[in-house]
């Protein structure tokens, strides 16, 4: 029990000195030597548990896609007429909202891909687009990137809202058209 405590422990430390130095430092560089020394363990220890600081990321990015892809396997894509928590967006919500400090992290650099990742488990879950004038393609680029940027926005706002408020203001915003988000006044004056 004490080594699995123990263990858990210098997750936890490693996980936090990688999400403070890659929004300092950039991943680029980011170092084994910063990181251990952040997280206060030695660097015998780090290599125990990962080959360097690219085997650090991927773990991170292929843990939280893999929690991503079990909700969107376990969760239905929501409708118009669902309750928020019977749903594969709501769950992502919670989940982005629990992990929020590592996906951030993940998301704002350029070194990982979870964003581009994500993306495509979102265009999935989404689907083929009804026929429209907008070719299939473009229309889940849209939509797509539209709920990654809605993500990114939402997380790294101080105060950060709760998931149930986002989620609230996300399920709002999709039934509206761009220009009726728009902030400005269209109506030519006098």
């Amino acid at each position: 029990m004490d080594a699995n405590r123990k263990r858990l422990n210098t997750e936890i430390k490693i996980q936090r000195a990688f999400i403070q130095l890659i929004n300092e430092e950039g991943f680029e560089r980011l170092t084994v030597q910063q990181l251990t020394h952040l997280a206060g363990i030695n660097r015998g220890t780090f290599y125990l548990h990962y080959l360097d600081k690219f085997d650090l990321l991927t773990h991170y990015e292929e843990g939280m896609l893999a929690e991503i892809a079990g909700i969107f396997q376990h969760y239905p894509k929501p409708t118009v007429d669902d309750s928020p928590d019977h749903n594969a967006f709501w769950e992502l919500f919670r989940v982005l909202y629990r992990e929020r400090d590592l996906a951030v992290a993940l998301l704002k650099s350029a070194d990982s891909s979870l964003g581009t990742r994500v993306k495509a488990l979102i265009i999935q879950v989404i689907g083929r687009p009804a026929k429209t004038a907008v070719p299939a393609a473009y229309a889940q680029e849209i939509v797509a990137q539209g709920i990654l940027d809605f993500f990114n926005y939402w997380l790294t706002r101080t105060p950060v809202d709760s998931p149930e408020r986002a989620y609230q203001i996300f399920r709002a915003s999709r039934s509206l058209a761009p220009n009726q988000l728009s902030l400005s006044d269209t109506k030519k004056s006098g």
